[in-house]
């Protein structure tokens, strides 16, 4: 830091109160670089000015980048607290810690402003007035739990705003929605299945069981046996979930156990949900620190971005590590919850059993991801040593074309970080332009529509490209490049007979040793950009209707042609039809239905 600076600093701290609040420092770019509170602001920003041999070296850092600092004033630390890590959350500061992509991770929501309330899952958290739980890192076993919600919990599920039918959905036919938009069902009853799913995603599936069996008893008693039925099967399933769920404490307690576990700059937190004395999940998240930090100040800050975001917060809270902050902590979570929050770090007993084991998980995640981050790296030091490249290429992109005989020809883009697959990156292609088996023309259509996003800037350029073929495909690519005017990208193509990786001006292949990492690497890319295009062409076959034609009627759309093939099975069948069969279809009114009939026979 200059001297100028570090004098404007200077009387800007002159200026501040000793008064709780939040400070941030920024860089020469206006950027927050560090967010923190302070009981009293002069004295913690007055502290950051002593001379560099004095302070830690994450401080002496920040200090170094600093160009200005701000302040703002709250009427206590817990307001401090909050705002702390609102800011850090909206920053990501370089110098906090902050959780890896914590923007991104689902929840569970539960509408409050609507009738009829449905069971979403996303991944932002409005102030909105609905209820969500969460955050949870797996995505997919997220998804399988709310597949296996909808089973149990009959609520509707049509997007959009809620508006009455003349018949009933899909959903409801299958008995996975009451039907409350053809008023099969009262506000009332709805709102009693919407409370029995809270206690569910509560973890409170003892007391929802019971619940459940004095109702089945009840309808039982006056003959209403298939209703009672219907009950019985609820808490069958319910019972299936739960027997997976660990049993820990007798006492049936709901409580977190919170861990840490860190290797040089990563570090890995696990909370580990326990409700109703069952583990119900355990959540890990993977976060940078800095090198300097101790331990205990790496805890509290994954401590405190975990509870801020948490929909979730229960009684009681086991710690590995005393927090330092714990008294404000403690008042924070009161305030968010209404109720009182006790915060302890357990020294014996099955308590300290369970703080032990969100360690051990939070080890074992730790050591697998740096175990695959080693890998990664190797593939990618490889791959870069091998291509001759500027630069490693953490970002690649893989294309293939799928098709039969030229017909129902799609194209398929994947999407590796890292040497990993980044889900959020893959892309469908349908091939709009080409007519018969011209793969170089497909792989430039698909290519030149790539192309012309990132130029674009809608999405971030990668550090190489890989085409799934040889020389051919290569400069399809090299053409399609030109013709978008996009600067220069590296591409290359990977011929799967004998593995020959192909340049772009070389006349020669590159052949390497199956062994390399970064041919593995290829290989992994290619493959997955194979699968994820056979199956995207698999899909449109199977559906049949998707290429007969139907797509030029007005109206009809995905979810219209999966309904009628659904019930007519395919379009020789729908063909056989008549205007009124069609009509009874879920979704297809008589004018739809005259349009489709009218279509059909012409064709």
């Amino acid at each position: 830091m200059s001297s100028s600076h570090k004098n404007k600093i200077r009387k800007k701290i002159e200026g501040m109160p000793a008064s709780p609040g939040v400070y941030f420092f920024k860089n020469q770019r206006g950027q927050v670089i560090y967010v923190g509170k302070a009981r009293k602001l002069v004295s913690r920003v007055r502290s950051y000015m002593q001379a560099p041999e004095g302070l830690d070296p994450k401080t002496r850092a920040l200090m170094d980048t600093a160009e200005s600092v701000d302040y703002i004033v709250t009427d206590n630390e817990v307001e401090a607290l909050v705002l702390e890590a609102s800011m850090v959350r909206e920053y990501r500061p370089r110098y906090n810690i902050r959780l890896k992509d914590d923007k991104r991770y689902p929840y569970l929501k539960i509408t409050s402003n609507e009738e009829f309330p449905r069971l979403l899952l996303v991944r932002r958290v409005l102030d909105d007035g609905s209820e969500y739980f969460g955050p949870y890192t797996d995505a997919g076993a997220v998804r399988r739990t709310l597949k296996a919600i909808k089973t149990i919990f009959p609520l509707r599920d049509c997007k959009g705003s809620f508006r009455l039918r003349q018949r009933e959905c899909l959903n409801f036919q299958i008995g996975r929605c009451l039907g409350p938009c053809t008023g099969k069902v009262a506000s009332d009853e709805y709102a009693a299945v919407v409370r029995q799913l809270r206690m569910f995603l509560r973890g409170h599936s003892e007391a929802l069981v019971e619940e459940l069996r004095n109702a089945m008893e009840s309808l039982s008693t006056v003959r209403r046996y298939e209703e009672a039925s219907l009950i019985r099967d609820q808490i069958s399933s319910i019972r299936k979930i739960s027997e997976r769920q660990h049993a820990v404490d007798p006492g049936g307690a709901d409580e977190d156990a919170v861990a840490i576990a860190r290797e040089g700059g990563n570090a890995c937190g696990v909370v580990m949900r326990i409700r109703e004395g069952r583990i119900l999940s355990s959540e890990a998240f993977m976060m940078p620190v800095i090198l300097s930090d101790d331990i205990t100040i790496c805890y509290e800050e994954f401590f405190k971005l975990y509870y801020n975001t948490s929909r979730d917060i229960p009684p009681g809270i086991l710690t590995q590590y005393d927090l330092p902050d714990g008294m404000i902590i403690s008042r924070w979570l009161r305030e968010r919850t209404g109720k009182a929050v006790s915060i302890s770090v357990p020294s014996r007993g099955h308590r300290r059993k369970l703080v032990d084991l969100a360690e051990k998980n939070a080890a074992s995640r730790l050591l697998t991801l740096l175990g695959r981050k080693a890998s990664a790296n190797r593939e990618l030091a490889d791959l870069k040593k091998a291509l001759g490249l500027p630069s490693t290429p953490t970002r690649l992109e893989a294309f293939d074309i799928s098709n039969v005989q030229g017909t129902g020809a799609v194209g398929s883009m994947v999407t590796f970080v890292d040497g990993r697959p980044l889900k959020s990156g893959y892309r469908h292609f349908r091939i709009r332009t080409v007519d018969g088996q011209d793969d170089f023309a497909m792989m430039s259509e698909v290519l030149l529509r790539r192309f012309e996003r990132l130029k674009d800037g809608k999405s971030r350029k990668p550090d190489l490209i890989l085409v799934d073929g040889g020389k051919g495909q290569v400069s399809a690519a090299m053409e399609a490049m030109h013709a978008s005017g996009l600067s220069p990208i590296s591409v290359i193509g990977l011929a799967k007979r004998n593995e020959e990786i192909f340049v772009p001006g070389e006349r020669d292949p590159i052949v390497l040793s199956r062994r390399r990492p970064g041919l593995k690497l290829l290989q992994k890319a290619r493959d997955e950009a194979h699968r994820f295009a056979v199956e995207y062409h698999r899909k449109l076959r199977s559906h049949g209707l998707v290429e007969s034609g139907l797509d030029g009627i007005p109206g009809v759309g995905e979810y219209r042609k999966t309904q009628l093939l659904v019930r007519f099975g395919s379009l020789e069948g729908l063909k056989s039809v008549s205007e009124e069969d069609i009509a009874s279809v879920p979704g297809i009114g008589p004018e739809t239905a005259g349009k489709i009939y009218e279509y059909i026979q012409r064709k």
